[in-house]
């Protein structure tokens, strides 16, 4: 599974503190049609989007919580970027585990439970919102899952554009032609496969 709530010091929920020796770097990235923006920690993403204003909502709230944290705006190549290239290209169906996001560890408890089901969507497939909720225990929050769909920081990673509406595509923050074009992608890349087997 690409996500995890926990990092390797069990941090709990609550006022996170800066590390000293962490250094954040925000950066773009496009691949063919689709843009997007990243903030890694110690070379490992804690926020991702399709958003520009997301992006710089993300940097001015670890400007405000994490007093002190030193955010580099980075064009040389970074690691991460290596992996999406994998991931658009096909080559690539999920991500490593990553250590908890101060954005992860913000979220409330729901959040993080729907966002837990949805790293455990296959690629290639979909959920509907429904459908995570009657999953969740709770068959009428079907609004509430797409909120959350909606909040999720870490865009691919927990690949909330698997998750549709009953009647059709259904939101995503990045907009409906990059939900679109990604589970496009994840779909051809199935049926490559299986051609190929």
């Amino acid at each position: 599974m690409a996500f995890q709530l926990t990092n390797e010091e069990n941090t709990p929920q609550g006022p996170i503190m800066p590390s000293h020796l962490s250094r954040y770097l925000s950066f773009s990235f496009s691949f063919k049609d689709i843009g997007g923006q990243v903030i890694c920690r110690d070379n490992l993403p804690i926020h991702l989007t399709f958003s520009l204003k997301r992006h710089e909502l993300a940097l001015e709230w670890l400007r405000t919580h994490l007093e002190g944290a030193n955010i580099a705006e980075t064009v040389r190549h970074h690691s991460f970027v290596d992996l999406l290239g994998e991931f658009f290209k096909g080559q690539r169906q999920e991500f490593p585990p990553q250590p908890s996001s101060p954005f992860v560890e913000r979220a409330t408890d729901f959040q993080k439970s729907v966002w837990e089901r949805i790293a455990n969507i296959p690629y290639g497939e979909t959920k509907t919102y429904g459908e995570l909720a009657d999953a969740l225990g709770n068959p009428g929050a079907a609004r509430a899952v797409g909120h959350a769909c909606n909040s999720n920081p870490l865009a691919i990673i927990v690949p909330c554009h698997r998750v549709t509406s009953a009647s059709g595509l259904g939101g995503f923050s990045g907009g409906s032609a990059v939900k679109k074009t990604l589970l496009e992608l994840e779909r051809s890349t199935v049926a490559q496969t299986q051609r190929t087997r």
